[in-house]
C-alpha cells in the first residue's frame, strides 16, 4: 500500500492538542505524553506507517511491519506514537538515530539493537468504517477489542480525572508530560483542538546570545544562537526561534547593534551552521526547553525574554535533569 492508494482507508492527518497547565477534571482522560514520532498505522493485510505530515515511514521501522498480524477486524486505522526505549524511558535521540538510516542492513541492525514500540492510543477506522464521530471513550472500547498487545504494540491505560497527581508522577519518572483528552471528544483530523490538551514538563535556562540568522517572510529574525559559560569558555547549546514576537525581534536587533564580530566564541565546539551573523557574547536571555539531546543541545526551546540583570558569565551550562 502506498500513500496514493490506501485501499478503503483514506489518508488522515492526526488530531492535535493545545498547550495547557496541569489540571483535574472528571470528564478527562489523562495519558502519558510519549516522546516519539506521531504515527498513523494502516492495517489491512499489511502494515503501513504514516507520519503526521503524511510521509510513509514504514521502511524505517521493519520491526513494526507485522502489526497487522496482531489485530482483528481489519481494515483498521490506529493513531499512536512510535517510541524507542533507553534505560526504561522513551529516548527521542535513539529514535532519531533509527529514523535517519536508509540502508537496509543498517536499518535491521538498528531495529535489533533499539527495537521500536507502537503505542496505540486511538482507533479511527474499524472494519473499514470510520469511528471518528464516536466519543473517545467509545473508540477506546473498539481499540481494546481490536488489538492484541505484545512486545512492540501496547495500549496504555489512561487515568480519569486526577490530572495533577498523574502529571507530577510522570515528571518524577523523567517523562515528557501528559496529554488530557475529553472523554466525549470526537476525532477531528488535522485540527488542533482544545478538547485535547498537552501538559508538557519544561525547564528554564539563562543563556548567552552569540549570533542570529535572518528571518524569512515577515520575520526579521530567524533564530538566536545560544551558548553557556562552563567556567572557562562558552559552550554551544543550540538555537531558538520559537517565542519571538515582532517587539522581541526589534528589541534584539537594536540591542545587537555594534556587537558584530567575525567569529563565534566557541573554542572546542563549532556547530555546523551557515548565514549566521555572529555577535559578541554580551546579552543573556531566558529560554524554556523540554530536555537535551545526547550531545547537550536544547530540545524544543522557546524564547522568554532578555535578562538584563545577568552577566554572560552567570549563564551556567545546562544539564539534563532526567
Amino acid at each position: 500500500m502506498n500513500l496514493a492508494d490506501t485501499g478503503v482507508l483514506p489518508l488522515v492527518k492526526p488530531m492535535l492538542a493545545v498547550p495547557a497547565q496541569p489540571f483535574d477534571h472528571p470528564d478527562y482522560f489523562f495519558e502519558i505524553k510519549w516522546d516519539g514520532y506521531r504515527c498513523l498505522a494502516y492495517l489491512d493485510g499489511q502494515t503501513t506507517l504514516v507520519s503526521r505530515n503524511l510521509k510513509n515511514i514504514t521502511a524505517a521501522f521493519p520491526d513494526l511491519g507485522g502489526m497487522h498480524l496482531r489485530v482483528n477486524e481489519q481494515p483498521l486505522l490506529l493513531d499512536g506514537e512510535i517510541i524507542v526505549l533507553k534505560d526504561g524511558k522513551p529516548s527521542f535521540d535513539a529514535l532519531q538515530s533509527r529514523a535517519k538510516l536508509v540502508e537496509g542492513n543498517r536499518v535491521w541492525r538498528a531495529a535489533q539493537a533499539l527495537p521500536a514500540i507502537y503505542v496505540a492510543f486511538d482507533i479511527l477506522y474499524y472494519r473499514g468504517k470510520s469511528l471518528m464521530q464516536l466519543a473517545l471513550h467509545e473508540r477506546r472500547e473498539y481499540l481494546q477489542a481490536a488489538a492484541l498487545t505484545g512486545d512492540n504494540l501496547i495500549i496504555p491505560e489512561p487515568v480519569q480525572g486526577e490530572g495533577v497527581a498523574y502529571y507530577r508522577a510522570c515528571v518524577d519518572k523523567g517523562l515528557e508530560g501528559v496529554v488530557a483528552k475529553r472523554m466525549d471528544s470526537k476525532y477531528l483530523p488535522g485540527t488542533r483542538s482544545s478538547y485535547w490538551k498537552k501538559l508538557r514538563h519544561t525547564r528554564e535556562a539563562d543563556l548567552v546570545i552569540c549570533g542570529y540568522s535572518e528571518g524569512r517572510g515577515r520575520r526579521l529574525l530567524g533564530a538566536l544562537v545560544l551558548a553557556a559559560w562552563n567556567g572557562t569558555s562558552f559552550v554551544y547549546q543550540g538555537m531558538v526561534g520559537s517565542g519571538l514576537s515582532r517587539d522581541d525581534e526589534l528589541c534584539l536587533l537594536k540591542q545587537m547593534v555594534g556587537l558584530g564580530t567575525a567569529s563565534p566564541p566557541f573554542i572546542e565546539q563549532q556547530p555546523p551552521m551557515h548565514d549566521v551573523h555572529w555577535v559578541k557574547p554580551r546579552l543573556v536571555c531566558r529560554v524554556e526547553y523540554l530536555t537535551l539531546t545526547r550531545v547537550g543541545i536544547l530540545r524544543h526551546p522557546v524564547y522568554k525574554g532578555l535578562r538584563s540583570d545577568k552577566l554572560p558569565e552567570e549563564s551556567g551550562q545546562v544539564e539534563d535533569q532526567n
